[in-house]
């Protein structure tokens, strides 16, 4: 994925959990109206998302990334926009995904 730093936050550790932390800027309303189009995202670097969480990933061969929540159901993942007006990603061998990580939490960008 390509890395394009247009900013940078400060934030205090104390109010960090653990772990490689990264801020994406969301782009789009897919996940409205719970992360706004332009809200900053606090993701966990991780490779495991639990059911129902909100996960970054990437795309065909990491050309860009999504936030979604992921839904498992039946060894089926399914990638679920917030917005009923976007359509469900479904997780295929011809449609791969790879996860970044999981949104820790979103902050509207000042």
């Amino acid at each position: 994925m390509e890395e394009n730093y247009e900013d940078y936050r400060t934030v205090l550790e104390e109010h960090l959990p653990a772990g490689d932390l990264v801020y994406l800027q969301a782009k789009g309303d897919s996940m409205s109206p719970t992360i706004p189009d332009g809200s900053m995202v606090l993701i966990r670097i991780q490779e495991e998302v639990e059911n129902g969480e909100i996960a970054a990933v990437t795309f065909n061969l990491n050309a860009y990334a999504t936030l979604k929540r992921v839904k498992k159901q039946n060894g089926i993942t399914i990638l679920m926009p917030d917005n009923p007006a976007h359509e469900p990603i479904v997780v295929t061998r011809d449609n791969p995904v790879r996860l970044i990580g999981k949104a820790i939490r979103s902050e509207q960008k000042l």
